[in-house]
């Protein structure tokens, strides 16, 4: 079998990269090859997610520090990716937040889409993502956020089956598609997350990318205002410096900066709680921090709905802003989650075997309907 793996770009080891790597996983007993806008991963990176796969890349490539500026050429990726051709190709499987589904092939190749979300920053996130674009209040602003949603629903139409990261994405592509979607929760590494039986030290955890979407600020501002309690930030990104700043005079909050993986499953093992305050579609780092035992604290939004159990894995907390924060640590603080063990036994329906099962089952199904034969065939 010749299978083409698109992806969007190759920036940070995230939750979408690390699907895609489950992907070329899953099917590495064929021939594989791999799209993306540009590829910045080195090292580790390159290592435990694109492997020795040939990678076919486009002009981002060539662009000086496009991994700190891919922002910028937003509003051309979608005359980009149209303009990379796969070919020859028996099985295209595309893991799209952004343009990746927008791939052009030629005409019957079987297209199975697995999405993440429709495209974000041209939909119900578009703040978020670009808060600090200059041009984010400008007519031509708005201008261009309507080619994009007008292009996202266009090019859905290359996609000959849809799969969707959890249920709430398969009611966005509903809502912005009018396609249907598979449901196939992402592989979660639950085996590299031990669980931890023993008694918790006495901080709160925060992880992820320094972005605006991912409201770290708001757990920052919320614990400035409860300095009898301590928060550890782990993690790094384009906003590290303001939210230095943020911290600096905070004693009971202090930024770790960027980890290992096992120094920061550590962190995880011995936190009271860990908090998550953006919008997730699915949350990947949620399901991991359970695998340890370790209960979260959530926003009562997405995939978080799916992957936590209120008051046996989790707190929700209502609305992202620090009173509603600060409310529900309170509450925990009054009556903890310590079952740590069941909570990781939740965490583990969520295993990459699992994953690799489904998406096997799934791309077979697809594949004999729209061949009329057998996929191993």
């Amino acid at each position: 079998m010749k299978i083409a793996v698109v992806h969007d770009w190759f920036s940070a080891n995230g939750g979408a990269e690390k699907v895609a790597g489950a992907i070329l996983d899953c099917f590495a007993g064929h021939s594989l090859d791999v799209y993306t806008l540009f590829n910045a991963f080195k090292g580790s990176d390159k290592e435990s997610i694109l492997r020795q796969y040939a990678i076919h890349t486009s002009v981002l490539q060539h662009i000086p520090g496009i991994n700190s500026h891919y922002r910028l050429f937003f509003p051309l990726m979608p005359i980009i990716i149209e303009h990379m051709t796969i070919k020859h190709k028996d099985l295209i499987l595309s893991t799209s937040h952004a343009v990746a589904k927008g791939i052009s092939y030629t005409p019957g190749t079987l297209h199975i889409c697995y999405c993440h979300t429709p495209m974000r920053y041209a939909w119900d996130m578009y703040d978020e993502y670009l808060a600090d674009h200059g041009l984010k209040n400008s007519y031509l602003y708005a201008r261009l956020m309507e080619y994009m949603r007008q292009w996202d629903v266009k090019t859905a139409s290359k996609v000959h089956y849809f799969i969707a990261n959890s249920r709430h994405i398969a009611q966005r592509i509903k809502k912005c598609y009018n396609r249907e979607a598979k449901v196939i929760y992402p592989p979660v590494r639950v085996d590299t997350f031990p669980l931890n039986t023993e008694q918790r030290q006495d901080y709160y955890l925060c992880l992820g990318r320094f972005v605006p979407y991912k409201k770290i600020d708001l757990i920052v501002k919320a614990f400035r205002q409860m300095p009898d309690k301590k928060l550890y930030l782990i993690g790094a990104g384009y906003a590290t410096q303001q939210f230095n700043a943020l911290v600096a005079d905070a004693p009971n909050i202090q930024h770790l900066g960027f980890l290992s993986d096992e120094a920061m499953i550590g962190y995880i093992a011995h936190a009271k709680a860990c908090i998550f305050a953006a919008k997730e579609d699915f949350g990947i780092q949620c399901v991991e921090v359970q695998a340890c035992g370790t209960p979260v604290i959530a926003l009562r939004y997405g995939g978080y709905l799916e992957t936590v159990v209120e008051h046996q894995t989790g707190y929700f907390f209502e609305e992202q802003t620090e009173e509603s924060l600060t409310a529900t640590v309170h509450a925990f603080e009054s009556n903890p989650l310590t079952e740590h063990a069941r909570i990781r036994e939740h965490a583990l329906q969520f295993s990459v075997e699992r994953f690799n099962d489904e998406m096997q089952q799934f791309v077979r199904e697809c594949y004999t309907s729209f061949y009329q034969k057998p996929f191993y065939e």
